[in-house]
């Protein structure tokens, strides 16, 4: 019998869908769909789920509960501000890994990256010649696949973003998660080559490839780590 796949693509909005993300979506559904058909696939399954408001992090919980009371056995997070050539859900899926994302750019020039290095010391850059997974110490969501199991390993709150003193200001709600699926027991990875299958959308659409080395990222020291909160 094969093995049961059940994909609940997850989809945070504040309302304001880019069009190159829904082109992109309604891809994966299709592609998604095909996949149901191959014979070694008898047991995949694929729904989209979407959660709108203004409070990223609260969308995110609500979606990831809504995802197993489906019966899901993946969550993919896809941001609505992402273009991905719908082959990166099959790619994310071959890993077999409890986290993988992918590594995109960030809004803005010059290029710099979402992930950052395992050892916190710079973040995670995705070149022509980046292959395979590399450990990270945390990702952005915009394109992420994570097991089931991972969720119901990890304490909640999942994504409550933690407020920083010296600087005044909160986290985002992926460096937290992240820490707490960590210590959890469960690796953070980066798949390079699905990150080459997606875009991040600004003012443009900004890739991997445009990336070029920066002389601060050749000296780069340690980055600030936020510490995991406690959970009860």
């Amino acid at each position: 019998m094969a093995e049961k796949i059940r994909v609940a693509v997850c989809v945070p909005s504040s309302g304001q869908c880019k069009t190159f993300f829904a082109h992109s979506l309604a891809a994966l559904m299709a592609f998604g769909q095909a996949l149901r058909s191959r014979s070694d696939a008898e047991s995949f399954e694929i729904t989209v789920l979407v959660q709108e408001s203004s409070v990223i992090h609260m969308n995110r919980e609500m979606l990831v509960q809504s995802a197993i009371e489906w019966d899901c056995t993946h969550v993919m997070f896809l941001d609505d501000d992402m273009v991905f050539n719908p082959m990166v859900m099959e790619m994310l899926l071959s890993r077999r890994q409890p986290y993988v994302a992918c590594n995109y750019p960030k809004r803005g020039l010059p290029i710099t990256f979402t992930a950052v290095r395992e050892d916190k010391r710079g973040t995670i850059v995705t070149k022509q010649d980046s292959s395979g997974m590399e450990e990270a110490f945390y990702t952005g969501f915009g394109v992420c696949l994570i097991e089931r199991k991972v969720f119901e390993k990890t304490k909640k709150p999942w994504f409550l973003p933690l407020y920083l003193k010296k600087e005044g200001v909160y986290t985002t709600e992926d460096n937290p998660f992240c820490q707490r699926v960590r210590k959890s027991g469960f690796k953070i990875l980066v798949d390079h080559d699905a990150s080459k299958l997606v875009g991040h959308i600004g003012q443009q659409v900004y890739e991997w490839k445009q990336w070029q080395p920066q002389k601060e990222e050749q000296k780069a020291g340690p980055l600030s780590v936020v510490p995991t909160q406690k959970v009860a």
